[in-house]
């Protein structure tokens, strides 16, 4: 065993914590143990010293040949660890020395160190055929790292992929068989021209032929990565088989997955990781289904056709926890693919009937954002409110109402503009000790004349603050009341911009308000004027001179305003310059020229349609931002539905649209930010009405 093990000389290399690797080869003799305990200290010997932190030391290279025989030892435990560590030390790919390098400031010690990691990489390689007979093994954990082994590190895909096709059809236990169909997937994706036509074959044979439903959905998986329109027409059927066994055996993986018994506990991090795995599955409330489903949900991508009927049933499971995987996912499919129906925003909110608070919780998140398309389950959502009014909920303790469930569904029903909320915001309002972040949305989506009764309480909390006050809570006060055009609330408004008293946000705040309230702002006039002209900060002189329009329709202060902000080299001033430009529309006629200079793109496109009106010149430039620029497809449509017949030319894009199943904001990332899906259902919206208008057909 470990032949020529001490003909190294160990005394010469180091690692992470010592310039001489003597204690490496009881480490080495430490994984062959028969006693668990010695194994797992050695290993977290290597992990920790001689590959610390992915780091590769020339005592890391000289353990390679040795790794090697340990893992061939036929009935040694814990093989399969040794597998992955040498898997570890090999890297993802090959080491690249520009990345490597530049650590160390002499040279040649920079190139000893670069050379180490291009060593290890070399040494597995040229040792990869060793894992091809592992593929064997008596003991399914070392068949499953083998195959991973193989895909990540043999430097012959072709014949890899030979192997694995052969051992396929004769491996029988779940997690080898899983491994085997992620190598398969992996081949395919790094050598996609060699081996991509063949793996598809294969993934779609596994799809029949796996005894492991986990398999077939891994099989799935990597066949929506690799050839997406190749899935088979039940593959939401396949999937949900998955689901439902991982269910049904849930009691037998958390068995299963129990350390043997008498397995010391040792005070290391290998022993640590083993036995925190061990806790998550005896606890667990499903197993590794749910993170394969969302795997091939982001892998569907466009293929909407599956992955909503796949959402419909997955939020049906009778496990909890696979529904709460299932309702992150619908969160994150609704807002970036357009559903053909309501019946996944009703499946979502059915959640609200469950006991399980976790669930409700998270379902109100998710409608949150889903606000614009959740109107058909607010009566759901009032009940639920309802439900804690009436004490058939109890309230949470300890939690700040934004985190509490029924601070949530207030929310949510704020967002969608339903006025059974009413009561409750005014009440917040009134007793929270800061507004509420969304409040300015609330009011926004509850319309002027509704939230008109909130006015007297926000004019009431910023009359308390005082002029001289500069908080976050007094900027959400006034952006509430400039929604609400308050009468009474211009006077303290206007004291917040007196001289000696500005502050940037602050201001911003008031003069974004102050034009909202239009004419009834003109007495402000004398003070926007001289804040239109000052020396303060460039979108507040922009702001102020938008407001003094909005006031008295002075165009003569504010035009020279805008037209510096739109020939302004500082982009954010250019492009707000250019929107309030666009909200003038033909008052703003005088600067056309100015306009179509500008180097504002999509925006500068939208604002010349806005204040010359010209079909012809503004057209062309619309249409081609439809395109380059998907973000401003909202703003662009709505000029369209302006245009009337005259938008003939958009027709195709119009169609194209309205038959896509992603959101315009969706570049297609498997994973981002959930984004407010307003600004669509408002593209949408205007699309119908330009197809209504232009007398095409839905379809492109």
């Amino acid at each position: 065993m470990l032949t020529g093990i001490d003909d190294v000389d160990w005394a010469s290399m180091g690692h992470a914590y010592t310039e001489s690797a003597t204690d490496v080869p009881d480490l080495l003799r430490g994984l062959a143990s028969d006693d668990p305990a010695e194994r797992d200290i050695a290993l977290d010997g290597m992990y920790g010293a001689v590959h610390h932190q992915g780091d590769v030391y020339d005592s890391t290279v000289a353990c390679i040949p040795f790794l090697f025989e340990l893992a061939a030892m036929e009935g040694l435990p814990d093989r399969a660890a040794i597998v992955h560590l040498l898997c570890s030390i090999a890297g993802e790919e090959k080491p690249d020395p520009e990345e490597i390098g530049g650590l160390f400031e002499d040279e040649e010690e920079d190139a000893a160190y670069v050379q180490h990691f291009l060593d290890a990489w070399a040494g597995v390689r040229e040792r990869a055929d060793a894992f091809l007979g592992l593929l064997t093994d008596p003991d399914a954990e070392v068949r499953a790292a083998a195959a991973g082994a193989l895909a990540h590190v043999h430097p012959d895909p072709v014949r890899v992929f030979g192997v694995v096709r052969e051992r396929w059809p004769d491996e029988r236990e779940a997690g080898a068989q899983r491994a085997l169909v992620n190598a398969v997937g992996e081949l395919a994706d790094k050598h996609a021209e060699l081996l991509a036509e063949e793996a598809g074959r294969l993934l779609r044979a596994a799809l029949s032929v796996a005894c492991d439903p986990e398999a077939r959905l891994t099989a799935l998986d990597e066949l929506a990565h690799s050839a997406p329109r190749s899935l088979p027409e039940n593959t939401a059927e396949i999937a949900l088989g998955a689901m439902r066994h991982a269910y049904e055996r849930k009691a037998a993986v958390a068995e299963a997955a129990v350390p043997e018994p008498g397995r010391p506990r040792t005070d290391t991090m290998v022993s640590y990781l083993r036995e925190l795995e061990a806790t998550h599955y005896a606890n667990a409330d499903t197993d590794e289904t749910p993170g394969l489903l969302r795997r091939l949900h982001r892998r569907l991508g466009d293929r909407t056709d599956i992955r909503f009927p796949l959402l419909m049933d997955q939020l049906g499971s009778p496990d909890w926890g696979q529904r709460m995987a299932a309702i992150n996912m619908c969160g994150e499919v609704l807002t970036g693919w357009r559903a053909p129906d309501d019946e996944p925003v009703i499946a979502l909110a059915r959640q609200l009937r469950e006991p399980e608070l976790r669930l409700n919780k998270a379902a109100l998140d998710e409608l949150r954002h889903l606000a614009p398309i959740a109107h058909v389950v607010a009566d759901d959502v009032a009940a639920f409110v309802e439900e804690f009014s009436e004490g058939v909920r109890s309230h949470e303790k300890g939690l700040g109402w934004e985190d509490m469930a029924i601070g949530k569904a207030i929310d949510a029903l704020a967002l969608q503009g339903d006025e059974r909320v009413l009561g409750a915001l005014e009440s917040m309002v009134r007793r929270l000790p800061d507004p509420p972040r969304n409040l300015e949305r609330w009011l926004t989506a509850l319309g002027r004349d509704t939230a008109a009764e909130l006015g007297p309480v926000l004019h009431e909390r910023l009359a308390a603050l005082g002029p001289d006050d500069r908080s976050a809570a007094g900027d959400r006060l006034v952006g509430g009341l400039g929604v609400l055009t308050h009468p009474e609330s211009l006077a303290p408004l206007v004291g917040r911009l007196r001289e000696g008293r500005e502050g940037r946000m602050t201001q911003w705040y008031v003069l974004r308000a102050l034009a909202r309230y239009g004419e009834v702002a003109a007495p402000t006039a004398p003070l926007l004027r001289k804040l239109a002209s000052g020396a303060g900060a460039p979108v507040n002189r922009l702001a102020a001179a938008h407001a003094l329009w909005a006031a008295t329709g002075d165009t003569g202060t504010a035009l020279p305003a805008l037209r510096a902000g739109v020939e302004s080299e500082d982009a954010s001033a250019r492009d707000l310059a250019l929107r309030l430009l666009g909200s003038l529309g033909p008052a703003a006629a005088p600067l056309g020229d100015i306009v179509r200079a500008a180097d504002g793109g999509a925006r500068a496109a939208i604002t010349l349609w806005k204040v010359t009106a010209d079909t012809d010149e503004a057209l062309p430039r619309l249409l081609h931002h439809w395109t380059t620029d998907p973000k401003f497809r909202a703003a662009i449509a709505a000029c369209l539905t302006d245009m009337g017949t005259a938008a003939a030319p958009a027709l195709p894009l119009i169609q194209a649209e309205l038959a896509s199943s992603r959101r315009h904001h969706n570049d297609g990332s498997a994973t981002k930010p959930r984004q407010d899906i307003t600004a669509d259902e408002e593209l949408l919206r205007d699309c119908r009405r330009i197809l209504s208008t232009l007398g095409g057909s839905a379809a492109p």
